[in-house]
């Protein structure tokens, strides 16, 4: 850059000596014109530079996906490390005539990738990545963000409660990292859902009776009744039961379904229990498992109006309240 501005420096002199003769406006307008032409010439080399390089970063985070080299791909791509699954690669094509200069001397470039899997199934994405000069280095580029990397739908729990809350716009044309970070704002809200639904839980499903007797072989077998007045119908309730010896000490331990159909609020289940051995055991414990991944499921799957994350947009901007309940000092 500093040479081009020597060259206009001279540039302008000669002009300015050239106007003082016969004939300087023509002469003027061609030299003009001539500068135009340079600096127009500059731009478009410097705006092709930054695609080549772009596009080579593009080849090289592909490649390293298709050679599951991880350190690679978050050297290229840093926010990579945020996401739980991304598609694979086997094959990458770059839409040249779609590679874009953006502000600030980014680039996107968009690439056809395919990726066959072990029974041989073949998948077609389209993804875009952004880039940006890696820091005061401008003759390399990382990866900032991304658009069709992953698929969050498929199985997603988060990214169903975020359509169902209003978090995620079905509609909205997202990018991969603006996704990432509606669905961290999801997860804490589903942890506060979460945590009422697991007291309600503890508190309202309860074991009503349980019958114990020692079997053949130091077996042991029960006939246990458990209540559901949680207002929630459960799906897979699991139960775990503990024997203890004479002393107190925990000899064995065993585990297993109340039911595999949905346990439905208001209704009590009946089931029985049977364990091989329990050694000197001569008495068990049985406690509810509401293990976690039944809960989210339940709290993903149900309705919702789609205010909820405004409500709760507003929760958290809200300032603390102050304690208005504090001792003063009165007088000196």
């Amino acid at each position: 850059m500093n040479i081009i501005y020597r060259f206009l420096k001279k540039l302008a002199k000669i002009s300015f000596i050239i106007s003082q003769m016969k004939n300087a406006n023509f002469i003027k307008k061609s030299l003009q014109i001539f500068i135009i032409s340079i600096l127009l010439g500059c731009v478009f080399s410097c705006t092709n530079k930054r695609k080549e390089l772009a596009e080579k970063t593009t080849m090289e985070f592909f490649s390293a996906v298709s050679e599951n080299d991880t350190t690679k791909m978050w050297n290229l791509y840093p926010a990579l490390k945020d996401y739980s699954i991304y598609y694979k690669s086997d094959e990458c094509v770059i839409r040249e005539k779609e590679t874009k200069e953006l502000t600030d001397e980014k680039v996107s470039v968009t690439v056809d990738n395919s990726f066959t899997n072990a029974f041989g199934k073949k998948f077609n994405q389209t993804i875009t990545l952004f880039l940006k000069p890696n820091g005061d280095n401008k003759d390399t580029y990382k990866i900032y963000d991304s658009k069709g990397i992953a698929d969050y739908k498929n199985g997603n729990i988060f990214y169903t409660f975020s359509t169902k809350t209003g978090c995620i716009d079905k509609n909205a044309d997202l990018t991969d990292q603006e996704i990432i970070q509606k669905l961290k704002i999801a997860q804490k809200m589903m942890t506060n859902y979460y945590f009422d639904i697991y007291v309600k839980l503890q508190c309202l499903v309860f074991v009503t009776s349980s019958n114990w007797e020692l079997g053949y072989g130091n077996s042991a077998s029960g006939k246990i009744i458990v209540k559901n007045l949680s207002g929630f119908n459960l799906p897979n309730l699991k139960y775990k039961v503990k024997y203890y010896d004479s002393r107190g000490n925990e000899v064995t331990s065993d585990n297993g379904y109340v039911t595999y159909d949905m346990f439905m609020s208001g209704n009590s289940k009946s089931f029985t229990v049977y364990t091989s051995y329990v050694g000197n055991a001569t008495k068990a414990k049985i406690d509810l498992d509401f293990d976690a991944e039944m809960i989210l499921n339940y709290v993903a799957n149900q309705d919702y109006t789609g205010k909820e994350f405004e409500e709760y947009e507003k929760k958290m901007e809200e300032p603390e309240k102050g304690d208005n309940n504090k001792m003063e000092k009165v007088g000196n």
